[in-house]
């Protein structure tokens, strides 16, 4: 494992964390307001951030692209999405300082626990009063604190690191066990070639942060995006996946002699059972992706008969229930659509029609306030390479839904931006992506961490240019402060 070496963090004050090398004007200059020109420094572009601004962006005078040179540019938004840099290269994609306000220090006016995002309340003041999990503006930021370096779930055997991508945790109140269902990369092998080599992972932790260890495959290949849900009333576990049987989609075989854990290296890359899910071609163009549900009493199973659930096409939904006391169903999937049924074993019950655009990007995750049990909350991988959370809640049972488009939910933690897990032994990592979000909660229902499908940045210069595959399912602790 490579130690987090690519960033280096400087403060320039305590009102702001400021990064080297860090660039969250790429791809976004468009949206980011010009504060200066021929500034001198990343300390005088920082004063320049004044009043509404919560970020900057500064391009030193040796800025590869001279049209930025000495440019100062803020962002009023509470999003913080930088790209990171290799400091070995910095001319290649370096020479740029990026800040942040401190994000605990924002002060959210409101009306209601709306403009709190439901992440908090509005106080007598008139201002926002975040819980301890959320922060900055609108409360819309996860509160990422440092963690342990073992954390999450990853895994390694006689043959080199063993890839998974997310992972869905629940805690087992009957022995206090977490429960972790991740999708698993077979041989050897990466994300790449998740449409040939994905099967459902089970793995066990005595903590809710982990190290979670393998335990057994509850599905072979091939299936992926596990989100497990339990019954509050029969305490059943009941798991839904998309899944082929019978057929490997995509190339019709597993790929495999990867390379710990990484699967896009030279020799496989011509190799036609070795394919990216973008060289994927079907008949009508559509992926055949069909999701399933099956249940058991046990983590460990057995598992019923898989039963697939109705969709609305043909591709991987993503399916994310929630199961509430009466055995009824609400949950979420791609493109934005809200399932239902009126009992979840009954698939003759099930109803699925077009979700409230509200919901962003993919892989949602849904779960109920702990404080109220009437409203829904939802986090989505809301991009491509930027690898920001969005988060968005619901008061009418996932009828509609609201957002506020300026927060990204995670990746704007003064503790651990965006693509930087901080552990807690004073060392940190860099990720080149972060997707498919999963909340971790304590056995008291609070939320206590953060799951995430990710890559790490090795030997990678830049997210947009990263070479390898190997993944993992990281997973940051909340801050209770």
């Amino acid at each position: 494992m490579v130690l987090f070496a690519l960033v280096a963090r400087a403060t320039v004050d305590a009102a702001f964390e400021v990064y080297e090398n860090a660039d969250v004007g790429h791809g976004r200059l468009g949206a980011l307001a010009l504060l200066g020109s021929n500034v001198t420094s990343p300390r005088a572009c920082q004063a320049l951030c004044v009043g509404a601004c919560r970020s900057f962006v500064f391009y030193h005078s040796d800025y590869r692209d001279a049209s930025l040179a000495a440019t100062c540019h803020g962002d009023a938004s509470g999003a913080w999405r930088p790209f990171y840099s290799d400091l070995s290269a910095p001319l290649a994609w370096g020479r740029v300082t990026s800040g942040q306000r401190d994000p605990r220090t924002v002060v959210t006016p409101c009306a209601d626990r709306g403009d709190c995002s439901y992440n908090g309340v509005c106080s007598d003041a008139g201002t926002c009063a975040c819980y301890p999990q959320w922060m900055g503006l609108r409360c819309g930021q996860l509160a990422l604190a440092p963690t342990r370096r073992d954390a999450g779930l990853q895994a390694a055997d006689a043959g080199g690191r063993v890839s998974t991508w997310g992972g869905s945790v629940v805690r087992d109140p009957a022995t206090g066990l977490y429960h972790m269902w991740a999708a698993e990369m077979t041989r050897h092998c990466g994300i790449v070639v998740w449409m040939s080599n994905s099967r459902v992972r089970h793995a066990v932790s005595a903590t809710p942060e982990g190290p979670f260890e393998p335990r057994d495959v509850a599905f072979g290949v091939w299936g992926h995006e596990p989100t497990v849900a339990r019954d509050p009333s029969t305490g059943e576990f009941v798991l839904f996946w998309t899944a082929s049987f019978g057929a490997v989609p995509c190339s019709g075989a597993e790929c495999g002699d990867c390379d710990d854990g990484d699967s896009v290296g030279a020799a496989n890359a011509s190799r036609a059972d070795c394919l990216p899910d973008a060289s994927c071609t079907w008949p009508g163009g559509e992926f055949p992706l069909a999701t399933y549900m099956s249940f058991a009493a046990d983590p460990s199973g057995p598992w019923s008969d898989p039963v697939e659930v109705p969709a609305p096409g043909a591709w991987d939904t993503n399916l994310a229930p929630i199961i509430r006391k009466d055995g009824s169903l609400v949950g979420l999937g791609r493109p934005p659509y809200v399932w239902r049924a009126a009992d979840w074993r009954n698939a003759s019950t099930y109803a699925v029609s077009a979700a409230d655009a509200t919901i962003a990007g993919e892989d949602p995750y849904l779960y109920v306030d702990a404080r109220d049990p009437d409203v829904l909350h939802a986090l989505s991988h809301a991009g491509g390479w930027d690898s920001s959370g969005g988060h968005a809640w619901s008061v009418d049972g996932g009828d509609t839904w609201r957002r506020h488009d300026d927060v990204a939910a995670y990746g704007a933690s003064t503790r651990a931006p965006r693509s930087l897990i901080l552990y807690d032994d004073g060392s940190s990592a860099s990720l080149s992506r972060r997707e498919r979000p999963h909340l971790v909660f304590d056995a008291a229902g609070a939320p206590v961490a953060l799951a995430n499908g990710a890559t790490r940045a090795w030997p990678c210069t830049h997210p947009l240019h990263c070479p390898r595959d190997a993944c993992f399912t990281a997973l940051q602790r909340l801050s209770y402060e």
